[in-house]
Order: structure tokens, then sequence, then C-alpha cells
């Protein structure tokens, strides 16, 4: 989720602080009320309550219209970025209705009929050194992993816990469900060896570039600004030869999902970590410009 992480520090801006605050037991209470009524109210009901949290909590507030301010560039109006931030709100929590809807209420995908750019997946798995998939927290991202795992063997998901406990138990039991593999990456430090074991299996691996803090990640130019963003698929792909394929899950005009998996990127030799990662970086970049509303980023992201 791309709430604030669980790394520590004390060193936060308090709109981050502020954002941690009120997001997770609000958000929390939402998920909890999706699961008693039905979607098509659940998903009014999130959509309107969205708005809400604009109007209520400053430091979401502050933060969003921080973000919108590095999307849309320093000419954008308050009124251009407030209607961006209120897009991401209604985005965010009509996801989350999406996770957790019961069997068979949540949102459908038939990979093999919703997916652009099939050919570029298959291009990199002809390498023979198993794919890195790297995304945003951007559409509906829990749908396109689960999916993944159900008509491919061997994939992994990488990624950091979800601090609404209810909201990481269902993700995880869904999971489990669709035979995703999990790693997580607190859970020790070595835990890039056993990602390079599996993709010298020939598997996938799952990550999001965006699961990062400020002080975690290496810093980038990004659209209007300098954030930052996890190295951790450059590195695997530098260390194992793996191509890395963007992916993301994004809602069409119809209101159906589609899949789009971006030409590989292929390492090079002699590539530093940083040079191959900002090539991903400008994929990124792309999607967030075209799909600005989609991106569920919460918490402040930009360093400022």
């Amino acid at each position: 989720m791309p709430l604030p992480t669980n790394h520590k520090s004390d060193r936060q801006p308090w709109r981050e602080h502020a954002a941690r605050a009120v997001a997770r037991p609000f958000f929390a209470t939402l998920a909890l009320l999706t699961r008693l009524l039905p979607r098509t109210l659940t998903e009014k009901l999130a959509t309107r309550a969205s708005r809400a949290v604009f109007t209520l909590f400053p430091g979401v507030r502050a933060g969003l219209l921080s973000n919108a301010g590095k999307i849309l560039g320093p000419g954008a109006s308050r009124a251009d970025r407030k209607a961006l931030a209120l897009s991401v709100l209604a985005s965010f929590a009509r996801f989350l209705t999406e996770l957790v809807a019961g069997p068979g209420q949540g949102p459908q995908q038939d990979l093999h009929q919703d997916t652009v750019g099939r050919d570029h997946f298959e291009e990199a798995a002809a390498a023979r050194k198993g794919v890195i998939s790297v995304t945003l927290h951007m559409g509906n991202y829990e749908l396109s992993s689960m999916e993944l795992a159900w008509l491919r063997p061997n994939v992994t998901i990488v990624y950091n816990r979800e601090r609404i406990a209810f909201l990481e138990r269902l993700r995880s039991r869904r999971r489990q469900e669709k035979r995703l593999d999990e790693i997580v990456i607190d859970d020790s430090r070595f835990f890039g060896i056993e990602l390079l074991r599996r993709l010298r299996d020939g598997g996938v691996i799952l990550l999001a570039g965006d699961q990062v803090a400020a002080r975690d990640g290496e810093h980038f130019a990004f659209l209007h600004g300098t954030a930052p963003f996890s190295s951790w698929p450059a590195r695997l792909a530098l260390a194992s030869g793996a191509p890395i394929v963007p992916a993301f899950n994004v809602r069409a005009a119809d209101g159906r999902y589609r899949l789009h998996l971006e030409p590989p990127i292929f390492p090079k030799e002699g590539q530093q970590p940083n040079d191959l990662m900002a090539e991903v970086v400008r994929v990124f970049e792309r999607y967030v410009r075209d799909h600005a509303s989609q991106w569920l980023m919460i918490r402040p992201y930009w360093i400022e």
C-alpha cells in the first residue's frame, strides 16, 4: 500500500507524521464497512468519504497538494492541484473497496484479453534469466499480481507489510489463494540472495519501485522535482542478468483494468545500478503523467 512504509525515523516531515496519524484508522474503518455493504454502495460511500478526508485532515491534504504540484508543474493553479488530489483520494478509496470485496464481488480481469504488450514479457522470458517486473502503486496493482501468479508458476512478490493489520491479513490470504509467494523486505537482510536463486530458476519477481521513504531510496529527477525510488530492481538485474519489465495495471475509460507491459530493459555489462534504474524511472514518469489520478500515493513523496 502507498501509505508510509514501516521504516522508522524521528526526522520525517510533520506532514508525513500527520498522514500516518489520521489516514490509517480512517481507511481501516472504511475497509471494514465495505465488507458489510454491497460494492456499488461502498464505492459511492468511499468516494464521498475521500472528499471528507481532504477537508478534515490537513496533513493528508498538504501531502496530496504537494505531490500534485510536482506532477502538474509550477504553473498549476491551486484548483488544478486540488482536483488532482481529490481524484487520487477517490482512486485510493475505490482500490480499497476492490481489495476488501468478498468472493465474486471484486473486479475481474482476464489477463489473456486485458493485457497490452504481452510480447514484451515473452521477449524478456526468452532470455532465460528470470524476469523482474517492476511497478508503481498505481491502479489495481494487487489484482494484476495475483492473476499473474495464477497463470504462471514461480512468481514472488517482494513488499513491505501494511500497518493496518486487517488489510495485511486479507491481502496475504488473497495472495496465497492465487499461489503468489511473498517475501517481506524487512524480515531479513539477505532476502536478495533468495531472489537471485528464484531468478536463476526462471522465476518472476514483482517489486514496486515507490515502496521507499525519502531517506532510503536513491534520488532521481522525476517530473518537476527529485524523488526517491528503490534501486533493488536494477541491483537484481545487474547481479542476475534478468531483464526488467515495467508493468502497470490501470483503469481504462470503460471501467476495466488493462495490464500494460512495457518493453524489457536489459542490463548492460559494466552498467551502474542508478543508470539502469534511471531508465525505469523514465517509464514511471510517463505513466504518472498519463495516469496521475491513479497513482495511489497519499504521503508526500518528492524531496522538498
